[in-house]
């Protein structure tokens, strides 16, 4: 998975640039609260609302879908976008076992800011569902991967972020 575009990819993968922003993201809490989604649910599909904070404040956004029948814990397929909708959602995949979230980005994110968005949400998945961080796999928008998915794959291969839901949820060592 790598960065497209003309991204500075000396400075993006810099452990000097993110150690900062790692810190503060740390210092935020996350505020998470859960909201059941009936009217997004279909027969043997739950659905919830996620609502959290971001490190700077922001307020993200995001759906879950899971199957009802399926053991939880397995993988979570992570989406982003800057329109919420159920539509966005893979209903067969969840059909078939799969867990999906999909969140949404405060309007004009800079790429930094969604990078450490998407650690947040993955953190938040992480402790809901009960699974490393590692479990959390990210879905392509269209034909690429976007980049935000791409630095935080990175980070998170570093070791740099959450990787237990222990540590997602801010009791880790």
């Amino acid at each position: 998975m790598g960065l497209s575009g003309d991204v500075s990819r000396n400075l993006l993968l810099d452990p000097g640039f993110w150690r900062p922003r790692f810190e503060r993201l740390e210092k935020e809490p996350r505020q998470l609260a859960i909201f059941p989604r009936p009217d997004l649910c279909r027969p043997g599909i739950e659905v919830l609302e996620l609502r959290l904070r971001a490190h700077d404040g922001a307020r993200l956004t995001a759906l879950i879908a899971r199957s009802a029948f399926a053991r939880q814990g397995d993988v979570v397929h992570l989406g982003a976008t800057t329109d919420l909708q159920p539509d966005g959602i893979d209903w067969s995949s969840v059909e078939q076992g799969a867990t999906q979230l999909l969140f949404s980005y405060p309007p004009q994110r800079r790429l930094e800011d969604r990078v450490l968005d998407v650690l947040r949400v993955v953190g938040a998945a992480c402790s809901l569902e009960g699974i490393d961080c590692s479990r959390v796999k990210f879905l392509p928008a269209g034909s690429c991967v976007q980049d935000e998915f791409a630095i935080a794959d990175f980070l998170r291969q570093q070791g740099w972020g959450p990787a237990t839901p222990e540590e997602a949820c801010g009791t880790g060592s």
